[in-house]
């Protein structure tokens, strides 16, 4: 179904919210369910999008930490939590169900806040009861993979800047 609209004012980047106001982009493909065009104005728009931050709750602060993260780093995590067996990069998988299917992160850089991607990773669940994500640090700033010393703060770190780098 659709997103909930309390965290969205959060999740989002405000340039991104407006331009999907005005012209809604297909995020998950196999989903019935769109979004419709209103027709709002530009007034309209920033009204809304300025209600979304309102009722946004605030994401908690991720703590500080990015000795040895690189992109490179985050996609050797990503390969290894297996993310791109549930998140489509452009080909939607034909030996899956697509209700197995999380979205395309080839937008992430262009939609998502930075500070709120971090924050999903860390704790997926605290921030969407319910959801399908996994927590894959369940102790939290400690992990039980190896790669940048088990620190997830690092690991968190690496894989955000490597999503933001899918085009």
């Amino acid at each position: 179904g659709p997103p909930l609209l309390t965290p969205e004012g959060a999740r989002v980047q405000p340039a991104w919210l407006r331009g999907f106001l005005h012209e809604p982009k297909t995020i998950r493909p196999w989903l019935a369910v769109r979004m419709p065009t209103f027709g709002l104005t530009t007034d309209e728009v920033a009204q809304v999008g300025n209600y979304l931050r309102a009722i946004a709750p605030d994401a908690p602060r991720p703590a500080a930490g990015s000795v040895g993260v690189t992109p490179e780093a985050g996609q050797a995590l990503f390969e290894l939590l297996k993310c791109q067996q549930c998140h489509v990069l452009g080909t939607i998988p034909k030996d899956q169900p697509t209700s197995n299917l999380a979205p395309d992160l080839r937008m992430a850089r262009e939609r998502l806040q930075p500070d709120w991607i971090l924050s999903w990773l860390r704790n997926p669940g605290a921030m969407l009861p319910g959801t399908r994500m996994p927590t894959f640090w369940p102790d939290y700033p400690k992990s039980y993979y190896e790669p940048l010393g088990k620190d997830g703060t690092r690991q968190v770190r690496a894989i955000r800047d490597h999503v933001l780098t899918l085009r």
